[in-house]
This record gives C-alpha cells, structure tokens and sequence, in this order.
C-alpha cells in the first residue's frame, strides 16, 4: 500500500490512541519514525506481554505497523537535536504528548515550525485542546466511553445496572479519524502550500461515534430507534451488583457508585504511587496513601478487594456532580459515566465547539461535528438539503440551459 509514499511522519507518542493513527499512516506508505525515550519506551510494548522491548505486545505490532524506531532522549540537548534533524524535511510531527510536558521538552507548535514552517503538526488528546481541563490526559475506557456518554447508552439500551468495561475501541476509531484529518491537511497544504495544526480527541469521537443518543436527548427531541426512550439521565437505584470481573480489578482501575446512583470510572496508567497519593489526598484520606497495606503498587495489588471496599463507601458519600468538582484537577485520569443530555453541558465539549448550532426554519438542533479540528477550528455545520432543492443549480453547473432543464423535468427525469 503506498498512496502516501514520500511523505514522512515524525512520531513522539505512547499507548494507542495516537500511534494508531500514525500505524494507519505507515500502513498506507508514509515513512513513520517513531521515536521513543531510551529509558522509557512506550508502554503499549509491555501491555499484557514481556518486560523486554525487543518483545512487543500485539497490541503494540497492531498500532505501530509499518513505522522505524528509534530512540532519543529528549531532555537533552544532543537529543533534542537530532529530533529537529528529523523534523527538518518532514512532512508532519504527530503527538499524543501532554501540554506542559510539549512546552518543557521544546516540541511545542512553534518550537516545530521554527526549525520547519511547513509541517503538520497533529496532535491528539484526551478532551480537545482548549477548555479548562484540556491539559489532562484521557484513556479510551474513561474519556472515550465513560465520560463520551457511550457508556450509559449501553446501560440505557441493554438494562445494566452497571457500567461495562471497553477499551481498545475509542483508541482505534479515534485514531483512523485523526489519520483521516492529516490526510486532509496534506491535501489542503498541496493546493494552497498553507500547513495546518491539526487536533483529534477522544472525547470529540465519542461525540460523532453516538450522536444518534445525543441528537434524541436534545431538549425537545421527539428521538427515533433505539435510543428514543433514553433521553433523559438514568440512575441505578436500590442494590445493585457490581460484575464479577469488578473482583479482578486494581481500586484506581475501575468503577464507582456514587451517593445519586450515578457512576464515575478510573483507569490510572500513569505514575502509579504519585497518582495513588494525589487519588488519596482529592478524596479527602490521606492517610490511605501511608496505610502499610496500599503504600506500594505491589501492596495495591495484593490487598485490591480491600482498596475497593473503602473506596466504595468514599465514592458512595457524594453525587456525581459532587465528584466532578473535587476531583477535577486529580493527576491519574478518571471520567464521569456520563448520560448523553449530558454532553450538551460538558465544559469540554463547550469550550472546543464539539456540539453546534445549525438554523432551520423550526429553529434548528446543535449537531455533532465531525471529530477534527484544523488549527483548533471544526467549522460551523451546513444545514441538510432539501429534497432536490438544488436540482437546477447542479445542472446550470453542468451547462444544462433553462429549457432542457424544464424539458427534461416535464419527462419526469428530473424533480
């Protein structure tokens, strides 16, 4: 496969979600380099396989398909360096790096188009690149599912009362649409010779990926299919049984009910005793971070039905909305299950413009856009056609004159 043959991607990314758009990328011929920290390689090689990076996991030959590795340490100078040397004759940068980290190792937007002003520099996040939580991070089982409404419109459709588990499937869908936008920017740069930032988010695929629930849970939606019923929030109510995979998980890897019936999920793939001590501090326990049973990861593991249990009953102490604010600036990721209504109000799907207006004569509906932003612009929607409202027009184009046009209406050929 080689329609993107001659154009070379310089990647400096981890997990899945971003790497699977540059595997898409090197699938389809361009030459990806895929660069990599010398004392810590990305941790998608070590998911659920061997500890030795010449021994990836599958998961990690399914993503990075296709591309050349190499490893640079980009908190020095010499690596630094030799990253610009890369980026020099490329055609695109492509990250999945967090903001403060990009500013504090140089390989922000400006800091790439000093040494190459014609690159695309594509990025992608958890919740979008503006907003006030758009410095996070985001995992597809939390950003993607949970917090992208996903999640609840399984429960509404299927009756759980618990949230299920999925990973994986937001990684992939989000990575194919931001491959998707990097096409379409090296498009735009070869007729115009103008680059563009390009930014995909998890949370902007969920949008697109279930705007079908989030279209009926519109204020006012008369709502059609299968999703027509559930367009108000759903709480679980009375006892309700937790999956028995749930035994299995680490506490900072799964789901919790909160006081309102609601559910929030973590998945914390980061830092595992910071974020663990942090996790501890936002819940207002503190002293669980020195508590002898959970004070290493090894520890966390060992005693995990015992972390469940008191996180329970700590996460059972407040609603949802409770939660949101007190663990809003949390370093481990974590997401609300969120109700498709919902989505309307997220601060994130507000500040990056994911949902948006189009007039009709009936006063129109916001509408999911599609899930790329070029230099942190989606675009504003275009109304839907009319039924053959722009038959003449398409003709006139065509060089059809009035009368043919009118003739060939009377044959019935055309409307």
């Amino acid at each position: 496969m080689d329609v993107l043959s001659g154009i070379k991607v310089v990647e400096v990314t981890v997990w899945a979600f971003v790497p699977s758009a540059g595997g898409v990328l090197a699938h389809w011929g361009a030459d990806v380099v895929k660069v990599e920290s010398p004392t810590a390689p990305d941790p998608m090689r070590f998911l659920g396989g061997s500890l030795e990076p010449g021994d990836a996991s599958m998961l990690f030959k399914h993503y990075s398909r296709g591309k050349r590795s190499i490893a640079l340490d980009l908190t020095t100078d010499d690596g630094r360096e030799i990253l610009y040397e890369l980026v020099a004759d490329a055609d695109v940068f492509l990250t999945s790096t967090l903001p403060a980290s990009r500013r504090k190792l140089k390989i922000d937007v400006d800091d790439i188009r000093a040494v190459n002003p014609r690159i695309i520099y594509a990025r992608g996040t958890g919740q979008g690149p503006n907003g006030p939580e758009s410095e996070r991070g985001g995992y597809d089982g939390v950003t993607w599912w949970c917090r992208g409404s996903l999640a609840q419109s399984t429960m509404d459709v299927s009756g759980a009362s618990w949230p299920t588990g999925m990973v994986g499937h937001g990684d992939g869908m989000s990575g194919m649409t931001l491959a998707g936008g990097i096409c379409a920017a090296l498009l735009k740069r070869e007729r115009t010779g103008e680059p563009s930032v390009v930014d995909g988010s998890l949370l902007a695929t969920a949008v697109w990926f279930n705007g079908m629930a989030i279209l009926n849970a519109a204020p006012g939606a008369t709502g059609i299919g299968p999703m027509a019923a559930q367009a108000a929030p759903v709480a679980a109510t009375g006892p309700v049984e937790p999956p028995a995979a749930r035994e299995f998980a680490p506490a900072n890897m799964t789901q919790y009910r909160t006081s309102d019936g609601r559910f929030l999920s973590l998945l914390f793939l980061g830092d595992a005793d910071r974020d663990w001590v942090d996790l501890c501090e936002h819940l207002d326990r503190p002293d669980l971070a020195t508590d002898a049973r959970f004070a290493s990861a090894a520890g966390r593991v060992e005693h995990r039905a015992d972390a469940v249990a008191i996180l329970d009953e700590i996460f059972g102490s407040r609603t949802l909305d409770e939660w949101k604010v007190a663990l809003v600036d949390t370093k481990g990721v974590w997401a609300p299950v969120q109700t498709p209504a919902e989505m309307y109000d997220d601060p994130q799907t507000i500040a990056n413009g994911f949902l948006r207006h189009v007039d009709y004569p009936d006063g129109g509906l916001k509408v999911p856009v599609p899930p790329i932003l070029f230099d942190e612009e989606a675009g504003d929607p275009p109304p839907a056609p009319d039924f053959a409202a722009h038959t003449d027009e398409v003709l006139r184009a065509l060089g059809h004159s009035d009368d043919d046009i009118a003739a060939r209406r009377a044959s019935g050929a055309i409307l």
